[in-house]
């Protein structure tokens, strides 16, 4: 080996290395840069429909969309907003009491002890840190739709951008992926939107109905986390067994059949009707990816870990074992993308 070939090798993993550091110390605003994809999307799925039945442009459709996300948002909070702001200050000064009360009653605390310094105290630790972090991911919140209004405003222009980083062989399996992604996460967003919404108003009304306290506060709380695959169903569910517990076992048993029913709805007829076959991540896959990145990102990336996942999914597929491995290897995304698509001329 030559001198200049030594050293440039050298230089090439120093500069690997570099990059890798430069990426780990932006891993926050790459998982906001990330996030406000998705709110990209989103908004791309409600404008695009509403300029191609009304033939405004699409600018002017964006504006309609943020306008109307806008004045249904503030509806919502007049209508429900004090009331919502009642039962949230009663969870907040309850829900503590309550698990004291619990653990007290059913020595949890040797428990606690035991599991100390594992996976479990490391996920609890976690969870601690989503609750306390709240004002950050508010401010992270109005960086993210901002930038999404930028991004769906014109995503040609940073699609491209991005492809054109990558050398033009691989331009082709690049956009390809970009679009199987897309689709795969504009069809798991609609889903979860839906899925949210209706969880949200089912475990409500079922907390209602059992005789649980502050039942909107715990639908919203529901909702929200039911964005996290998985794992936000578990949490979402705690404050209202909490809560119940203070009741009596009645109801705390009562409350616990209406987490699972509300669940097994959603698992077996919500979500598969919805989505169909777009996303065919494995249920493990899933659930270890969410776990692993909220693990090294926190929050955000307990929140993002399963799109995340998608998009992986959709890359491994394509840009590794079909181009690099030349293996034949089916892409649900794209077999459900070219469907449509088939389907959209004759109708």
């Amino acid at each position: 080996m030559s001198d200049w070939v030594f050293v440039r090798r050298v230089w090439t993993v120093l500069a690997i290395g570099v990059l890798a550091l430069a990426l780990w110390t932006l891993s926050d605003l790459l998982l906001l840069i990330f996030a406000a994809v998705l709110c990209a999307i989103a908004f791309r799925s409600m404008l695009v429909p509403i300029a191609r039945e009304t033939g405004m442009p699409e600018p002017l459709a964006l504006f309609v969309v943020v306008l109307s996300i806008l004045a249904f948002s503030s509806l919502l909070f007049l209508q429900f907003g004090s009331r919502l702001s009642e039962q949230t200050e009663y969870l907040l000064q309850n829900v503590p009491a309550a698990l004291q009360s619990l653990t007290q009653e059913l020595d949890l605390k040797s428990l606690s002890n035991s599991v100390g310094g594992t996976l479990v105290s490391e996920l609890a630790s976690r969870a601690v840190t989503i609750s306390s972090s709240i004002i950050g991911f508010l401010a992270g919140a109005v960086l993210i739709i901002v930038g999404a209004i930028y991004m769906a405003a014109a995503p040609r222009s940073y699609r491209d951008g991005f492809v054109t980083l990558f050398p033009e062989r691989w331009h082709k399996a690049i956009s390809s992926t970009l679009n199987d992604s897309t689709f795969a996460l504009s069809q798991w967003m609609r889903a979860q939107l839906i899925a949210m919404f209706v969880i949200g108003v089912m475990t409500g009304v079922g907390m209602w109905l059992v005789g649980v306290p502050s039942p909107l506060a715990l639908g919203l709380i529901a909702g929200a986390l039911e964005f996290i695959p998985y794992i936000g169903p578990l949490v979402g569910a705690i404050p209202a067994l909490l809560l119940a517990s203070g009741q009596g076992w009645d109801v705390t048993l009562a409350a616990l059949a209406v987490a699972v029913v509300v669940q097994q709805l959603e698992n077996n007829l919500i979500m598969p009707f919805i989505v169909g076959r777009v996303v065919e991540l494995p249920a493990a896959v899933g659930l270890f990816a969410t776990v692993a990145m909220g693990l090294l990102f926190g929050p955000l990336g307990l929140l993002l870990g399963y799109p995340l996942a998608i998009v992986g999914d959709v890359a491994v597929r394509r840009l590794y074992v079909r181009e690099a491995l030349g293996k034949r290897v089916e892409i649900p995304a794209e077999r459900e993308r070219h469907a449509q698509q088939d389907v959209q001329p004759a109708e």
